[in-house]
């Protein structure tokens, strides 16, 4: 599963980066 998170830098994205829902960076 491609996921735009694998990049994020964020610690709030990054705990969520595996998460089963596609999200977007905000």
């Amino acid at each position: 599963m491609s996921n735009r998170l694998a990049r994020a830098t964020s610690p709030y994205l990054l705990q969520h980066a595996e998460n089963p829902v596609d999200w977007w960076e905000f």
